[in-house]
């Protein structure tokens, strides 16, 4: 089994059909063709079914696709590293990051981070854990930082907790029920969720059952800074989210903090990892500038 073996069932994986991948490889589409019958002779297991239309995976196929994409960006942040070590500092990094993460965090560290590889090309993707977990473990996503509630993290994936950190309910900042002083001023208001887990409606609900009060009426659900943004600017729905959305200048101008007397824990701000997985330089240099923005959170700084 060779490397172009992979990187050329990849690509048909990913193209659905020979000649697409050939044209992606830049390759003839017999070399192509001979490539996966060398990959299925040397496995002993067919690994697509050919049709008119094209080509799509067997069982077979499924499995090894993902051990396939994860030798291959291994193969990729190996070269990247042995790149780096020698001084050429240039490769990729890609970085998971939550609403939090990046309000909370990347703010900080992105520009001394490009000041000292410049030449390294970020590919930073909003999204939060449950979205992110399969791509971590394969290997494409080099690590996430975010919220994570308990017992989320698979056996492995490796977690490191950066900071601790809390909700508070926002609205936009003209909103009518702005002056309420308590969570049971706004139980008749609608809400919109956000959500780390696959659960958005417990993790909202059960704020108000702590304090006794019926179930909040939920009208949206989102799962990006823009969509939730576009809905509490637009409505009168309101929303409970991590303490770096009101200290972001992103957004502090259009939504306010609602001045209530309870206060809302928050999964911690955390790192994860694929456990064993070895980091280039560039990615552990990103990762000290995490630890040192998280020992001072956004919130706290003057």
């Amino acid at each position: 089994m060779k490397f172009n073996h992979l990187r050329n069932f990849v690509a048909v994986a990913e193209a659905g059909s020979l000649r697409s991948a050939a044209r992606r490889l830049d390759l003839a589409q017999p070399a192509i063709t001979r490539s996966i019958q060398e990959l299925e002779h040397s496995l002993g297991a067919q690994l697509f079914i050919r049709g008119a239309r094209g080509v799509r995976l067997t069982p077979v196929g499924q499995v090894f696709l993902t051990r396939a994409r994860s030798v291959l960006h291994d193969i990729r942040r190996a070269s990247d590293e042995v790149s780096q070590i020698q001084g050429a500092a240039e490769g990729n990094l890609t970085v998971g990051l939550s609403i939090a993460g990046h309000m909370g965090v990347l703010e900080r560290v992105l520009r001394p981070f490009t000041l000292r590889y410049p030449r390294v090309r970020l590919h930073l993707i909003e999204g939060f854990l449950p979205t992110l977990e399969n791509d971590l473990i394969a290997g494409s996503v080099d690590f996430y930082i975010g919220p994570v509630a308990d017992g989320l993290v698979p056996a492995d994936l490796t977690l490191v907790k950066l900071f601790d950190n809390e909700r508070i309910v926002v609205g936009r900042r003209d909103h009518p029920r702005s002056g309420a002083g308590s969570l049971a001023d706004l139980k008749d208001a609608t809400w919109l969720t956000t959500s780390i887990t696959h659960e958005a409606e417990d993790e909202l609900t059960a704020a108000f059952t702590d304090l006794g009060l019926p179930p909040p009426h939920l009208m949206a659900k989102c799962q990006s800074a823009l969509s939730i943004l576009s809905v509490l600017i637009g409505t009168d729905m309101l929303a409970m989210v991590p303490r770096q959305w009101v200290d972001s200048p992103l957004v502090k101008d259009l939504v306010v903090p609602f001045q209530l007397r309870e206060q809302f824990s928050a999964p911690p701000i955390s790192l994860v990892h694929r456990t064993g997985l070895g980091l280039t330089p560039a990615a552990d240099h990103f990762v000290t500038l995490v630890r040192k923005a998280a020992v001072t959170p956004l919130s706290a700084t003057p």
